[in-house]
């Protein structure tokens, strides 16, 4: 498996698997105790607005367990 690091996802579009463009990355949660990645933090596009639930932050948030590629794009399982 090839390792990324985190800081090189920031700012990177995300994509659904089905194509539609949901934003731009803009953060990663993690659980402190137990190094697990939680959430993307996405911010929007007006697309993701949407389909999507927007939290009081702006921003959207995408379980990890639905990402399935990252290449050019971040893609999230739609």
């Amino acid at each position: 498996m090839t390792k990324l690091l985190a800081m090189n996802l920031t700012d990177m579009r995300v994509v659904g698997d089905d194509g539609v463009e949901l934003g731009e990355l803009h953060n990663i949660t993690c659980d402190l105790e137990t190094g697990k990645l939680g959430d993307l933090v996405i911010d929007p596009s007006d697309k993701a607005r949407e389909s999507y639930e927007v939290g009081d932050d702006g921003y959207v948030y995408i379980p990890t367990r639905r990402l399935t590629a990252v290449k050019d794009y971040v893609v999230v399982k739609s």
